[in-house]
């Protein structure tokens, strides 16, 4: 865990305030959605915040090298490759590493994330604005991290795998 976080952003249209932006990270060895945020504006500095509550959770601080040991994979969205998302992330003490170009599989873990959002909380529902996004987000990644059962994970969720990570090994 917190080797290395994958994120990612989409677009989702809305009633009233038109396209607005989904933001996540996802962390690669367990496929927990550490940190997401939904803006109505995509910008480098709401891409930001996945990570930053991503830190808030699971280091206690956004301080300067808070993320220190983490590599944060993304492709080379405009949100990321803006030198305001460059130096905050490197603040904080994280590698930044792109996805190869034209190549959405190398960001996989983020892209697989974004897909099964949409397929079990966005596509066939109608979202008056961002607020009603934001709550459908929110309650998606809850029931992710709490029930979602991965492979990967040997049918663990996403907490159960990071609580396994964390218990003490036998010597």
């Amino acid at each position: 865990p917190d080797d290395v976080w994958g994120t990612d952003g989409a677009r989702v249209e809305t009633v009233d305030e038109g396209l607005c932006w989904i933001f996540i990270a996802v962390d690669h060895c367990h496929g927990e959605c550490v940190g997401w945020h939904v803006a109505k504006k995509g910008s480098r500095f709401a891409a930001l915040q996945p990570l930053a509550m991503g830190l808030k959770r699971h280091r206690a601080s956004v301080e300067r090298g808070a993320g220190q040991g983490i590599t944060v994979q993304m492709d080379h969205g405009t949100q990321y490759v803006a030198d305001d998302f460059q130096n905050q992330v490197r603040a904080w003490g994280m590698t930044l590493s792109y996805a190869f170009v034209a190549e959405p599989a190398t960001n996989g873990v983020a892209e697989r994330f974004i897909r099964t959002l949409k397929e079990q909380a966005i596509h066939g529902r109608v979202f008056r604005s961002t607020s009603d996004l934001r709550e459908a987000v929110a309650e998606f990644v809850g029931k992710y991290n709490r029930h979602w059962r991965l492979e990967k994970n040997g049918y663990l969720t996403p907490e159960e795998a990071r609580a396994q990570y964390q218990l003490p090994k036998a010597a």
